[in-house]
């Protein structure tokens, strides 16, 4: 599990309210995988995309895999 700081969910946050802060690998894996807790479809999209920028690969993944279950 990656360790969030204030300031990460502060100035990192991919959501609003400082949710799914992505500042480095640990974090994006931990994004990816609590993905599920989103609110709608957009915000999945936007933690896939937050994600991407430290996991390209494994947010390719999520993005295929959510729009094979009918997520996105």
């Amino acid at each position: 599990m990656a360790k969030v700081t204030a300031e990460d969910r502060e100035k990192h946050a991919a959501l609003s309210g400082g949710r799914f802060p992505v500042t480095n690998k640990a974090q994006a894996a931990s994004a990816l995988k609590l993905r599920g807790h989103t609110h709608s479809k957009a915000e999945r999209r936007a933690v896939i995309r937050a994600a991407a920028k430290f996991l390209p690969a494994a947010a390719a993944a999520a993005l295929k895999a959510d729009k094979a279950k009918g997520l996105l």
